[in-house]
């Protein structure tokens, strides 16, 4: 009950933009790239750690990457041969785009009980640029059971994501890899025909 009160007091003490989407349909994060844990195996880190290419993981200390078993109480269990990330007791997995930002980035997430989460979306200079308190329920019986949760902003402007919780547990981070801007196209291609302006004059 606390964690619901401090997680409900911090959430409502952001100033949301009137653009500032939350989903829970990974088909609205596009051109998409996916993170599992699979090469983990039950890696108690705090971090930095470098998970993917261009991705950074931090946590809260007793975060593991690529924990096999979690019991989520009345949300069930998750494991059974799928590895995840999860937090011990409260605590938080935070997630870095180091070469570009992003415009959507989500998770599948459940928590112990069922406790208020809270996603975070930070922008440049670490700032929060969006903030939501979620909460997933699924029953006592189910096996891998979660809700996807996702931000999703009209600029890619998401240099990182966060996950608070009781208990939390996430698979599958999904987040739209950049996509270069018409400007970028039209360099590589005057640069392109400059090379062959080159090669054609020798």
């Amino acid at each position: 009950m606390k964690l619901k009160a401090l997680v409900a007091a911090c959430s409502m003490s952001f100033t949301l933009p009137a653009d500032a989407t939350l989903t829970e349909n990974v088909n609205d994060i596009p051109n998409r790239k996916i993170i599992d844990f699979e090469i983990y195996d039950r890696f108690s880190i705090v971090g930095p750690e470098k998970i993917a290419s261009g991705v950074s993981f931090t946590g809260t200390p007793g975060s593991v990457l690529g924990a096999f078993m979690a019991d989520l109480g009345s949300n069930g269990l998750w494991g059974a041969g799928n590895f995840f990330a999860a937090t011990d007791i409260i605590g938080t997995l935070h997630f870095t785009f180091i070469n570009s930002a992003t415009g959507a980035v989500g998770a599948l997430l459940n928590s112990y009980n069922g406790n208020g989460m809270l996603i975070s979306a930070f922008g440049e200079d670490h700032q929060i640029i969006e903030s939501h308190l979620i909460d997933v329920d699924t029953a006592e019986d189910s096996l891998n059971a979660g809700t996807f949760f996702g931000i999703t902003r009209p600029t890619a402007d998401i240099r990182s994501i966060s996950f608070t919780g009781t208990g939390l547990v996430a698979d599958n981070i999904t987040f739209a890899s950049p996509i270069p801007e018409p400007e970028t196209y039209a360099m590589m291609l005057a640069g392109l025909g400059l090379m062959g302006l080159f090669a054609r004059r020798r």
